[in-house]
């Protein structure tokens, strides 16, 4: 069966690589930019571009709108980053959060058709998929 181009299929990991993983980095960013954190700095722990960093905060890359809750997990992950290492796990705090919320889901059907049930074939919904 051929989609077309407006619904065309996206597996998980591909919203993930897409959308998700940019819209964690950019609120990163931006909360760290309200705390103080030099973009060099902020550069530096995510392992991304000053550029990069600078194009979050003018909104040229990422255009997911996080919920409250989840902006809120971010202010308070912020708060526990000195190291690359912290950067990745409260990140990775962040995506599962929005893996288990059905966040992730939400975003896959707002960008791709989705299979019926596709919450029972995926790893990435869990149980509120």
């Amino acid at each position: 069966m051929s989609l077309p181009i407006a619904n065309k299929l996206l597996f998980p990991q591909e919203i993930e690589v897409w959308y998700v993983l940019p819209a964690i980095r950019k609120a990163f960013a931006i909360e760290m930019i309200k705390t103080g954190t030099p973009q060099k700095k902020i550069a530096q722990l995510m392992g991304i571009t000053e550029a990069a960093i600078s194009q979050y905060k003018s909104d040229k890359r990422a255009h997911i709108p996080l919920t409250d809750e989840i902006r809120k997990e971010v202010e308070k992950s912020v708060k526990n980053i000195t190291t690359p290492e912290q950067m990745f796990s409260e990140m990775m705090k962040i995506e599962q959060h929005m893996k288990e919320s059905g966040f992730f889901c939400q975003i896959h059907r707002s960008k791709s058709w989705t299979p019926n049930g596709c919450e029972k074939m995926c790893s990435y919904g869990g149980i509120h998929g």
